[in-house]
C-alpha cells in the first residue's frame, strides 16, 4: 500500500510540474515575451518535456531508493504509454519525430532515476 502511495505521489508531482511549466509558458506567450511560432513552440515544449521527465525519473528513483534506472524507465513508460493511447484514440499519427521525442524522454527519465537514487529520500523510506 505504501508503495502505491509513493508512486501516486511521483505521478501527482509530475502532473503538478507539467501544469506549472505549461501555465508559465502560456502566460509568456500571452504577454508576448515568448515566440509563438510553431518551430520555437516545438523546441521549447521539447526542452520543458525533457526537464519534466528528468524530474519524474529523479522523484521515482529517489522515492524507491534502489534500481534508479529501472524506476525512472518504468515511470516514464507509464506516462508515455498513456499519452500514446490517448493519441491513438484522437488519431494523432506516430511519426519519426515522435519516436525521437519518446526516446529522449525515456533517456532523460532514466538519467533522473539514476541520479535520484543517490540523494536522501524525499519521503521517509520504511520497508514493509
Amino acid at each position: 500500500m505504501k508503495r502505491i502511495k509513493r508512486k501516486l505521489f511521483v505521478y501527482l508531482c509530475f502532473l503538478f510540474i507539467i501544469s506549472i511549466f505549461s501555465g508559465v509558458y502560456a502566460l509568456l506567450i500571452f504577454l508576448g515575451k515568448a515566440d509563438s511560432q510553431l518551430a520555437a513552440f516545438n523546441t521549447v515544449t521539447f526542452i520543458l518535456g525533457v526537464a519534466a521527465f528528468f524530474i519524474l525519473g529523479f522523484l521515482a528513483g529517489n522515492t524507491a531508493q534502489k534500481n534508479g534506472l529501472l524506476e525512472g524507465l518504468i515511470a516514464a513508460l507509464v506516462v508515455i504509454l498513456i499519452t500514446l493511447a490517448l493519441n491513438f484514440f484522437i488519431q494523432v499519427p506516430f511519426v519519426a519525430k515522435s519516436f525521437v521525442k519518446t526516446a529522449s524522454f525515456l533517456t532523460s527519465s532514466a538519467l533522473g532515476g539514476i541520479i535520484g537514487v543517490n540523494f536522501r529520500s524525499v519521503l521517509p523510506v520504511k520497508e514493509e
